[in-house]
């Protein structure tokens, strides 16, 4: 296994390296080449040497482990401690180590640490690889069909996972954008850590703030005790920010230096927190429209979309959406044990031809609710919500009615070219009066047959 470490005694752990056995192989580490490293997949544990906590460099050392700690290849971090310092140790294990070992302990331990380390890296290593082959195929009901829009949409969101780039989802309402925030947090090094999802359009200006940054004591009146805000909660995760675009000008500016420096402060507070979060956000606005106005800053929007990802409507994804139904279906009766196992067609034939301006979370809602509401085995019309049984109820009358108007239109241009275009003999024909013809003739704007002048009727 190879074991990197950052510590001055080079001679030190190269006789400890000798001590360990072959198993173990230990390399003194350049910080400029460890990027190298993490992409190489050479790096099994990183080993960082700790002065007790009353020397100078001790603080100087723990910013630099809390640094290696936020590797992105996962690559478990061992403190190496001079002494038994319980101070030193409860500052590194609070900082994100691993482990610790103290160098006057025995080697055997140390092995056991090493040991135990790399097959942790070993078990992440496998879960990422698992957790990026399944996000194509993810169960999230809305990700599944065969759109190629959204097969290169979800390939995409594999491939820029791992990194720790700002992503900013646009589409319409309910087109499944805090899900695929999520399907990318699960799929990144981050994934044990939390998601922490804010709803910005839902808060009022007054309580962004607080919600976002956290507030100390005092801070206000009501601000009995210190609360951690969502950057906080979030700590290594991936903060969502849902309706970014509704973010009032004054928190515009606030977050956009916390993503340029990385810090924050709680309300109330002059203390510099770290922002450790990856940031992920989403809009059904049109956000250059509201730079073009003023709504926006424009400085905020070039760094929210280093990468942006636009989801489609579910209107023009016709051929996923009877696949969808059946995978809402599936679930929604397991979950509540219900009977229904099959959509009837006139539901297929309703669900292909409806708008759904309310996109995939409509979708669901409907499937969900007919599923609970249906004791058969099969959903029908009168299972759906009264909006979209009503427009497919009018959608049936406009049909009926485009056929009759179509019937009666060739029946009297039948009439009148057997009639060498007699109006009074057509309409004796068509059992109707002379009057009442002419007036369907203007109604169903039938012109004269080609060719025929209009006949004198006496």
């Amino acid at each position: 296994m190879n074991c990197y470490f950052v510590d001055e005694r080079v001679d030190f752990f190269a006789l400890l390296g000798r001590k360990l056995g072959g198993d173990f192989s230990l390399v003194p580490m350049q910080l400029e080449i460890f990027q190298d490293l993490e992409e190489s997949g050479a790096c099994d544990v990183l080993i960082i040497g700790l002065p007790a906590s009353d020397l100078p460099r001790f603080e100087e050392r723990l910013e630099l482990l809390k640094k290696l700690v936020l590797n992105q290849a996962g690559i478990p971090v061992i403190a190496f401690l001079a002494t038994q310092d319980r101070q030193a140790i409860r500052e590194a294990i609070a900082a994100g180590a691993y482990d610790y070992f103290v160098e006057s302990s025995p080697l055997e331990e140390l092995r056991i640490v090493l040991r135990r380390a790399v097959q942790l890296h070993e078990l992440n290593q496998e879960l990422e690889r698992l957790r990026a082959l399944a996000l194509p195929a993810a169960d999230s009901g809305w990700v599944v069909g065969t759109d190629s829009v959204m097969t290169e949409i979800l390939q995409f969101a594999s491939k820029i996972a791992a990194s720790d780039a700002t992503v900013l989802i646009t589409g319409e309402t309910g087109t499944g954008k805090e899900l695929l925030a999520q399907l990318i947090h699960s799929a990144s090094p981050r994934a044990r850590f939390p998601f922490v999802p804010v709803a910005c359009s839902s808060l009022p200006e007054t309580l962004i703030e607080t919600e976002l940054f956290g507030h100390e004591r005092g801070a206000f009146t009501g601000a009995v005790s210190m609360r951690r805000g969502r950057f906080e909660a979030a700590d290594r995760g991936t903060l969502f920010l849902d309706e970014v675009g509704d973010l009032p000008p004054g928190l515009q500016i606030k977050l956009l230096r916390v993503l340029q420096e990385r810090t924050f402060e709680r309300v109330g507070s002059n203390q510099s927190r770290p922002m450790q979060a990856r940031v992920i956000c989403a809009t059904n606005r049109n956000i250059p429209l509201l730079v073009t106005s003023g709504a926006f800053r424009a400085d905020l929007y070039y760094r929210l979309n280093t990468i942006e990802i636009e989801l489609p409507p579910l209107r023009t994804r016709r051929d996923d959406i009877v696949v969808l139904a059946y995978s809402f279906l599936q679930t929604y009766a397991e979950r509540h044990n219900r009977p229904a196992r099959r959509i009837g067609p006139a539901v297929i034939t309703a669900f292909r031809h409806y708008p759904w301006p309310g996109n995939v979370r409509e979708l669901q809602h409907v499937i969900e609710r007919a599923v609970v509401i249906c004791d058969g085995p099969e959903i029908r019309l009168e299972h759906m919500p009264r909006a979209l049984f009503h427009w497919t109820q009018e959608q049936k009358d406009s049909s009926l009615e485009n056929e009759v108007r179509s019937f009666k239109r060739q029946l009297i241009r039948k009439s009148l070219q057997q009639s060498g275009n007699n109006k009074a003999q057509a309409a004796r024909t068509l059992h109707i009066s002379r009057s009442s013809l002419h007036r369907l003739i203007d109604e169903l704007q039938i012109p004269s047959p080609t060719g025929l002048n209009e006949q004198q009727s006496s």
